[in-house]
């Protein structure tokens, strides 16, 4: 696969993350089955990731995800982004995202990252991993 191609399924996994009216499960396309994250040194499965996604779509009315950096090189990425988040209550968060992926025949299979909250609460540093 060409980093282009690792680029754009990142594009679009995030664009389908934060579509809060598509269908969660359009995102195992992206993951493979044994998908693994890290936020922040917490573990979340492929499912943990599912359950992490209603949460925030039952918590959050609006995510948008800016990607200021990206670089991608054979089948590892890298992404500094910035996710603003929007509480059903109006409130506003946002977490400064530095994450490392790797991809296995197309699809992501692991997601490390470490998350600083730059505005809102302190509770917000649990946003990148709600359960």
């Amino acid at each position: 696969m060409s980093s282009t191609h690792h680029e754009q399924i990142i594009r679009e996994m995030f664009a389908t993350f934060t579509d809060f009216g598509s269908t969660p499960d359009r995102l195992f396309d992206f993951m493979t089955s044994d998908y693994r994250q890290y936020v922040d040194g917490r573990e979340m499965t492929l499912g943990d990731f599912q359950a992490h996604t209603h949460a925030l779509r039952n918590t959050l009315s609006a995510l948008e995800i800016d990607i200021q950096h990206i670089v991608c090189e054979g089948d590892k990425a890298a992404t500094v982004h910035m996710a603003r988040a929007t509480r059903r209550s109006g409130e506003q968060s946002l977490i400064k995202v530095v994450a490392f992926y790797q991809f296995r025949e197309g699809r992501i299979c692991l997601v490390d990252e470490l998350t600083h909250v730059l505005e809102g609460s302190e509770s917000d540093q649990a946003l990148g991993a709600l359960q």
